[in-house]
Order: C-alpha cells, then structure tokens, then sequence
C-alpha cells in the first residue's frame, strides 16, 4: 500500500523570517538554518541564537521532527530523534524557512482515513521510518526529478505532499530500521576495515622504499629481491598488508533481523493474496 506523504505527517515550511537573520547571544530563540541540516539526526548545541516574539506554537520543534532541505545541492531529511536540548536562556527552537518541516502523525484519525482513501486499519508511519525513506536513493531520484533549479535543487511543499510513501505495518517498519542500522553498522566496519588496509600498505610501501640498496641495482642487472635485514618478516609484512582483507563477520544480529523481516513480509503477502 502507498499513500501520500501529507497523509501521514503535517507538513509546513519554516519560519519565516522578513529580514536577515541577527545573531544574539541572548537571545530565547535557538534557530535550525540549513547549514546546521546533516541528513542524519540534529545537534542542537551550537544553534545560532536570535531574539523573536509572537512565534507560533507549530514551529516549535519537537522530538521526531523531520527537517527537509528543500533548497540545496543534495534534498536531504534530519530527524529530531531526541527532545531538544534547550541550553540555559533558550526557551524554543525554530527551523527557519526555506527548511520543510514533516511531523509525522501520531495515529491516523476516522477523517484522514476517509479523505485519502485508507483502509480502517491503515497504520501510521513513525518518525525514523519516514526519516530513511526519505533519504533513501530511490526516493532522493524521484525528488530529483521533481525539482528546480541550476545550481541547487530547490523543492516546494507541495512536491512532498503527495509523494508516495509505503505503508507497512508498524511492526514491520521496526524491522526495518532494525536492519537498515544494522546494515549501517555493517558499512561502518568495512569502511574502517579498507582504512586499515590502506594504511598498513602504505606504511609497508614506503618501508620498502626507504631501504632500497640502490648501488646494489648498479651492479647487477637483473632486479633483486628487496633487501632488508629482516627480509623473512618484511616480506611476509608485506603480503598480509596486500592481501585482500577478510570478510568481516556479519552480524548475527543482522542475521536475525533479516530473516525476521523476510518471514514478517512473507506472511504479509500470503495476508494479501488471501484479500484478493
């Protein structure tokens, strides 16, 4: 099942400011500008602080926010994934415009199942599941395609509204976050992994470049072994750093989640072709 965006968070764009932004340490406003956006989850403490009054209440971040970077070279979310950290003297903070804001919605009311069409068990979607799917590269093609713009895509509200988002149910939305984070820990290691192995190699290399006998070259004319007063070892040192590196060990946990989310989907489709 897809439904549209707007069906399963408000969605609205930031506050907006009429003039350029001044800056004041005192200030009770901590503000969300869209250098302050990762694509990851948001650190509040060095928001810039400003002086605003009259600031209505739905711009008020909140924990599970999704702050969308609708005017920038990569259209990517940050979620709130934690109440805010308000530092001593800040009373709110705001995401300023052209920032979107998506706030997922906390369950799907009699009114919004009607007026998108969902069945009266449609779930709703939580915060870090929208979070992913909206920085997945499937979804950032389809942003792509729908936005303007030379230098910078630039998205409007209403290129989010209706974009079609899969609609699982709840449990296994959780699996899948359980498998995308594991999956991220996963690509953490291997990525270190191949550091390493840079590393080591290089250091190997320039060992070996420093130690070359060159007058040893001059009088003889077929290329020798390296030579090195540890030359068994060295040698050895060398072949290990070139050597592919082993495969890390996948997680079990990984495992585990995996094979819960096939059997969770399995049974869901089997759910399905019952329906039909």
């Amino acid at each position: 099942m897809e439904v549209p965006l707007q069906a399963l968070a408000e969605i609205r764009v930031g506050y907006p400011f009429r003039t350029r932004v001044v800056p004041d340490p005192q200030g009770e406003t901590a503000i969300v500008q869209l250098s302050d956006l990762s694509g990851e989850t948001l650190r509040t403490e060095k928001l810039t602080r400003v002086h605003l009054e009259d600031v209505k209440p739905h711009f008020r971040l909140r924990q599970g926010d999704i702050l969308f970077r609708s005017r920038s070279m990569v259209n990517d979310a940050t979620l709130l994934d934690a109440p805010p950290a308000l530092p001593p003297g800040v009373e709110r903070i705001v995401a300023v415009a052209p920032i979107i804001i998506i706030r997922p919605r906390r369950a799907l009311d009699a009114a919004i199942h009607k007026k998108y069409g969902l069945p009266p068990t449609a779930p709703s979607a939580s915060a870090a599941y929208l979070h992913w799917l909206l920085n997945h590269p499937r979804t950032q093609s389809q942003l792509r395609a729908r936005g303007t713009g030379d230098n910078a895509e630039v998205l409007r509200k209403g290129d989010l509204s209706d974009l079609p988002v899969p609609l699982p149910p709840r449990e296994a939305q959780a699996l899948i976050m359980e498998a995308a984070d594991l999956l991220r820990q996963e690509l953490r290691y291997r990525r270190q992994l191949i550091e390493d192995r840079r590393e080591m190699v290089e250091e190997a290399l320039l060992y070996h470049a420093r130690h070359i006998d060159t007058a040893f070259y001059e009088r003889s004319s077929d290329a020798p072994d390296l030579p090195s007063p540890h030359e068994e070892e060295e040698e050895g040192y060398l072949l290990a750093a070139c050597d592919d590196p082993p495969e890390p060990p996948f997680s079990p946990d990984a495992r585990k989640a995996a094979t819960e989310l096939e059997t969770l989907m399995a049974d869901l489709a089997k759910d399905a072709a019952k329906r039909t």
